[in-house]
């Protein structure tokens, strides 16, 4: 047990969350203007929105996932990190640009303008679904990262993890994650390197004995592209999931919709890039270092043997520094996911109902609140007591976004036709309940992520014949844009 590390940690965190909570409240004070919780009154800066895309991407799938993975496909893991890279270049070179041009601030405000309205509340319970299943992922991460160094249970752990996460949105909402998210992005990076440098020296052989154990026992780890297995079953179907389907989920898109123009997303699109990819090198390099050394390799995956490798090679400071880095990159998930849940929750359900419709910043404060609180606690009970439906359900609920991305390409680009989104997203979502559920796809040789090259091929496919086949398909959403262009952009400075 680690109490020192441990509470260090968290304490790091809560310092930064406290210090530029009351940074923001101080400018606010000097300027008598308060900006909204959901969008930062469409002001935030570009270096806010790229740490922003870098950070929210990161959570428990790069500080776990990807130590862990690493004893499993090597250096082919940071496939993970070049597909994440490729989807900032769609959400701000693209997708965002198009959500800002329209004044959306949901995918699924986008989606029921495009094709038709009955999209939006039905995405919106997709998303909402989505991002309680990937709250319950990062608050599993939390608990595992807290009980491994305390001794507590996954549900203190989770607790205490759930807590920390709210404090992070739950004080200024979008622009405290915006701000916070600079300053973990600087000091990641910052105790990151000293890290790996540092093992050089505090390791018997330094990297080169590292290089050399991986060499010996297992070469294929130290290929880009591994073995033909990690080739099929890894590489090309990770790469192909982060890249084409999470550019549509909303906890990636809310911050590219808070800015002033697409000029800012355009810009933080060259520093979201390598804050989030070169990250995941520093910790791919760190579960290959934990796999080679004795004493992390006894904890059997490279989630704990990165966490008992920093308890057993670095210094005392150093161990809190990183600890609190891991936690921070959870931790700006799970802030930015409960805004996203909350954002949906109020704009694409709630709205329908008289009492939410055209709510004020304020009550959307309030409201957004409940639900950041209601979305975190509920996802704390369930990524402990059921932890393993959970992450069977993680297959499915990628699954589900990647057809969005090819209807949205298709209206945007070629035609638009709501009973041809509609259908290709219930055939879709049906296949993709069948093979997450049942033994079928490793029948069929679509395990692991071959899975979501099944179902771009299929969504693709099924969108193109049926937006064919309907003689009412309208014109591609890009082309209505342009022919009202000085509507749309009047409606967009309006809406400041």
């Amino acid at each position: 047990m680690n109490w020192f590390v441990t509470i260090g940690g968290i304490a790091y965190n809560l310092i930064i969350i406290f210090v530029v909570y009351a940074f923001i409240r101080w400018k606010q004070s000097k300027t008598g203007v308060e900006d909204d919780f959901v969008l930062s009154s469409r002001k935030l800066p570009w270096l806010a929105v790229a740490a922003t895309q870098a950070l929210t991407a990161l959570g428990g799938g790069h500080i776990n996932g990807l130590a862990f993975q690493s004893w499993n496909t090597g250096i082919a893991t940071i496939w993970y990190c070049i597909g994440t890279g490729f989807m900032f270049i769609i959400i701000l070179r693209f997708n965002g640009i198009w959500y800002r041009r329209f004044g959306c601030v949901t995918l699924n405000d986008m989606f029921g303008k495009m094709f038709h309205p009955i999209l939006m509340p039905i995405l919106g319970g997709v998303g909402i679904g989505y991002c309680w299943g990937i709250l319950c992922v990062e608050t599993q991460g939390l608990a595992t990262v807290i009980s491994s160094l305390t001794g507590l249970s996954n549900l203190t752990g989770a607790i205490i993890g759930a807590l920390t996460g709210i404090l992070y949105v739950y004080l200024a909402g979008m622009k405290e994650i915006g701000y916070v998210n600079i300053v973990n992005a600087s000091l990641m990076y910052l105790f990151g390197i000293i890290m790996l440098v540092y093992l050089n020296f505090a390791t018997p052989e330094g990297w080169a004995g590292i290089n050399n154990n991986i060499l010996a026992n297992n070469p294929d780890l130290l290929t880009v592209l591994g073995n033909p297995e990690i080739l099929r079953t890894y590489v090309i179907g990770t790469f192909l999931a982060c890249a084409l389907g999470l550019n549509m989920a909303q906890a990636n898109i809310q911050s590219a919709a808070a800015v002033e123009n697409v000029q800012v997303l355009r810009r933080a699109c060259t520093a979201a890039i390598p804050m989030n990819v070169l990250f995941g090198v520093i910790i791919l390099g760190l579960g290959l270092a934990a796999m080679a050394l004795p004493e992390p390799a006894a904890t059997g995956n490279g989630a704990a043997g990165v966490v008992v490798l920093t308890l057993t090679y670095m210094p005392g400071w150093l161990q809190i520094c990183v600890i609190g880095v891991f936690l921070a990159a959870m931790l700006s998930t799970v802030a930015m996911v409960a805004l996203s849940l909350a954002t949906m929750f109020n704009r694409d359900i709630l709205s329908y109902f008289p009492y939410f419709k055209n709510m004020s910043p304020q009550k959307e404060k309030t409201w957004s609140r409940v639900w950041i609180v209601v979305g975190c606690t509920s996802a704390m009970l369930g990524a402990v007591k059921i932890q393993a439906a959970v992450n069977l359900g993680i297959t499915w609920l990628f699954a589900f976004l990647v057809p969005l991305f090819f209807i949205f390409l298709i209206g945007m680009l070629w035609k638009r036709s709501g009973k041809a989104a509609l259908l290709t997203l219930g055939i879709s979502w049906f296949l993709n309940l069948v093979l997450t559920f049942t033994n079928l796809a490793s029948v069929f040789h679509l395990e692991g992520n071959n899975y979501s090259i099944f179902m771009i091929i299929l969504s693709t496919v099924l969108c193109f014949i049926f937006t064919a086949l309907d003689k009412n398909r309208k014109d591609s959403f890009t082309k209505v844009y342009y022919k009202q262009r000085a509507a749309y952009d009047a409606a967009r400075n309006a809406a400041k």
